[in-house]
């Protein structure tokens, strides 16, 4: 039993060790705590019913029935029985609350807002991966196979995110799956027996579960320390492949592959370091911005890119690039720009000003004829260097402002806005534009509100988005706080609503001058602005993020950007909404974070209101942080009693003759002895030794008469040719003899009798032997 119970807390350990490999993934703290929830309540339901016999082939069932329970008590309480049974009310709501968490996985770029439904959807995972993990190590006796749901949740942060897995949470979930196999091979090992010069060490089973247990540890940390160096080493090593299969687009015979922008975006922003991106020299006058990626497709929450061709006929060769759309000028004058990216840095997209007349790059590489941007379908090595040829339009902001007719011939797709967009977004856009009389006049009005009378602020860490609220109404309406992502796809938005086709563009700003023509880009220059579609100009960049010190530093606005006044504040027709002052009330009330956010977004503040709102978590959330520590600091203090009990049970299996089960008796006495404090004399005979002890501790009447019946015995099996008449209630007698021996301790002594046992120390060699000659 007591086997059965360590191999259940082992498996439940190594489960939630493997936690941290998702916390990339998610914003705060709130998925963690169902999670917790769930894990040790499958180990507890576990351990309970193997203790009532019940037939393993239901037990995970059980376990099942109790993480359901869990799950509802924690989601749905208020349609529950009790507030943990659940009902036909409470399945409903936690199915659609499931659903819902699903939905915003699979539409949303990781880091996720860790909603109650997204912690959801991650609990019944976890909870699945113990039940799984519990049933191999425990049910099974195949401890090995517990690496297959670790694996998964491993693959899972490689697949969805190519920032990969930290040597952290790797190193975590590794020592996590290594303590399983050291727990199952002590007790595996303790069973085997130990060495014949170790058999008469009372700590013999404990000395050589330990051995194996060390030994599998070796070997486990000889296999992941080289894993977690080589690549820090040899650089070459690194690859973004197995992330590439995940967001993988088969056309036209090829594989596209890349990171979704917004991720790209987020991690540079977030960095740190602010670690170089690129180096370039350039021809032109005024560095333009260095577009990566386009993204036109709008789902009422996500922005996307969509699929590009990559074929023979859209490589890149010797030929110049299809022309930019809608630009007139195809003969302006043109510029020469020399890029290098840093060391370790690789792309799969190219940054390139906008528009680009021609690559000169190695490679195979492939550009989209609609947005030119250029790509590759292969792993490239990174310092990749290239040549650019761009063509330098001249927009005239009199000649824009006097054209009136809305864009023709553009794709719709770029006018698109789905029906769920929030109506007053719409009424917004008209009010801040009254009175301009062109599109290009709307467009400069629009970017002068975002950046005007400080309506907005810049940061990389916006406020959480309530529970329900759209995050491009409550940029609007509501924080009026964010960074490029917001900005340019709120004018984005607002644009198509005037009928201005616009897109996302997500790259890099021009960076820092280093002179004579040479510049300087880093992480912190990552940046998303809008392109605007004019007749005659083709798309149009416009800046509506703040360029200051407290916005993007190096943002600028374009020179036909710059025409037009101020705009007045909206009419009374459709007022413009001022930001409500925030409350420590209503940031408790904030249960999650935007899924727009940072990966960093999410601080210490916020932990305790990620999913936890209406959760049945508010309690809980004050005593959290506290409880990982206590629960190691009691396992820690309770593992001399638990190995104390494990060379118990250990010796009791073992005896199985009257003579063994005579000697292992007499052990036991003697090990209870020494725990109680009380001297041992290898030189004595049992009956002396008895004599000894129970006049040394004044022993009550059944517990001399147990021990007696225990030293009789043991001499018996000692000398007698047929020990049969060992009487069977020798466990009954030894467990008298203990009763006997605590109650003669005080509490201080008995308590450290319970958690640091004597009898785990081996006797002193020279006094080390048994207490009688053993039986031939």
């Amino acid at each position: 039993m007591i086997a059965r119970t360590a191999l259940t807390v082992a498996a439940a350990l190594a489960v939630l060790l493997a936690l941290p490999l998702l916390a990339p993934l998610f914003t705060g703290d709130g998925w963690w705590h169902a999670c917790v929830l769930v894990v040790g309540l499958v180990a507890a339901a576990g351990a309970g019913l193997r203790a009532t016999r019940l037939t393993p082939a239901l037990l995970p069932l059980a376990q099942a029935l109790a993480a359901l329970a869990a799950l509802t008590a924690v989601f749905t309480p208020e349609s529950a029985l009790g507030g943990f049974l659940p009902t036909p009310a409470s399945l409903e709501a936690l199915l659609a609350t499931f659903a819902e968490g699903r939905d915003m996985i699979e539409l949303t770029p990781p880091p996720v807002a860790s909603e109650p439904g997204v912690s959801l959807v991650i609990a019944v995972c976890i909870g699945l991966a113990a039940i799984i993990a519990d049933f191999c190590a425990v049910t099974a006796r195949a401890a090995a196979l517990v690496g297959l749901p670790l694996s998964g949740l491993v693959v899972v942060p490689l697949v969805v995110d190519d920032a990969g897995v930290g040597w952290g949470a790797f190193s975590l979930a590794a020592a996590g799956y290594a303590l399983l196999l050291g727990v199952d091979s002590w007790i595996r090992a303790s069973g085997w027996g130990v060495y014949a010069r170790a058999a008469h060490e009372p700590a013999a089973p404990v000395v050589g579960g330990l051995r194996h247990a060390f030994a599998g540890a070796g070997v486990a940390a000889a296999a992941i320390v080289p894993a977690l160096l080589l690549p820090a080493a040899l650089p070459g090593l690194t690859s973004s492949a197995l992330h590439g299969l995940a967001d993988a687009t088969r056309l036209g015979g090829e594989t596209v592959t890349t990171t979704h922008p917004l991720v790209s975006l987020r991690r540079d922003l977030a960095s740190t370091g602010d670690g170089p991106v690129l180096t370039y020299e350039t021809s032109a006058e005024r560095p333009e911005y260095l577009r990566m990626y386009v993204l036109d497709e709008f789902d009422g929450v996500n922005w996307t890119m969509s699929p590009v061709e990559a074929s023979g006929d859209t490589m890149v060769g010797g030929d110049p690039l299809p022309a930019p759309a809608g630009l007139a000028d195809q003969d302006a004058e043109r510029a020469t720009t020399r890029i290098a990216l840093a060391p370790e840095a690789s792309v799969d997209f190219l940054p390139l000003p906008y528009p680009a007349a021609a690559v000169d790059i190695d490679g195979d590489w492939f550009a989209d004829p609609e947005s030119l941007m250029v790509f590759t379908t292969t792993p490239q090595d990174p310092g990749l260097a290239y040549e650019v040829e761009s063509i330098l339009p001249r927009p005239d902001a009199a000649a824009l402002e006097g054209r009136t007719a809305p864009a023709a011939g553009v794709d719709r797709r770029y006018l698109a806005v789905p029906e769920s967009v929030d109506p007053r977004v719409a009424e917004l856009a008209e009010s801040i534009t009254a009175g301009s009389a062109s599109p290009h006049e709307r467009a400069v009005a629009l970017q002068s509100w975002f950046t005007g009378d400080d309506r907005f602020e810049y940061s990389l860490r916006p406020p959480p988005l309530p529970t329900g609220s759209d995050p491009l109404s409550y940029f609007l309406f509501d924080s009026r706080i964010g960074y490029c992502e917001q900005f340019a796809a709120a004018m984005t938005l607002m644009a198509r609503q005037l009928d201005i086709p616009a897109r996302v563009a997500i790259g890099y700003t021009s960076g820092t001058s280093a002179g004579e023509g040479r510049w300087e880009v880093s992480e912190s220059d990552a940046h998303a602005w809008p392109e605007l579609y004019f007749p005659g100009e083709g798309w149009l960049r416009f800046e509506p993020t703040p360029a200051s010190d407290g916005g993007q530093g190096t943002a600028t606005v374009p020179p036909y950007a710059q025409s037009a006044p101020e705009p007045e504040d909206a009419p009374s027709a459709a007022p413009e909404p001022e930001a409500p002052e925030r409350s420590e009330a209503d940031d408790e009330a904030a249960p999650s974070q935007d899924a727009s956010a940072p990966p960093e977004a999410a601080g210490p503040a916020d932990s305790a209101e990620d999913g936890a709102a209406g959760t049945g978590w508010d309690a809980v959330a004050a005593w959290w942080p506290v409880l990982p520590a206590a629960a190691a600091v009691a396992l820690l203090a309770a593992a001399p009693a638990l190995a104390r009990m494990l060379v118990r049970r250990v010796a009791r299996i073992r005896a199985g003759t009257p003579r063994a089960r005579a000697d292992a008796a007499w052990r036991e006495v003697r090990d209870d002895a020494r725990d109680a404090g009380v001297g041992w004399n290898p030189a004595e005979s049992p009956r002396a030794a008895a004599a000894r002890i129970a006049a040394e501790r004044s022993l009550p009447a059944e517990g001399r008469e147990a021990l007696w019946r225990v030293a009789m015995a043991q001499e018996s099996a000692c000398y007698a040719p047929d020990p049969a008449a060992v009487p069977e209630s020798l466990e009954e007698d030894v467990r008298a003899v203990r009763t006997a021996l605590r109650a003669s301790l005080g509490r201080a002594a008995l308590l450290r009798a319970v958690l640091l046992p004597r009898s785990l120390l081996p006797l002193h060699a020279t006094r080390e032997g048994p207490a009688s000659p053993e039986p031939a």
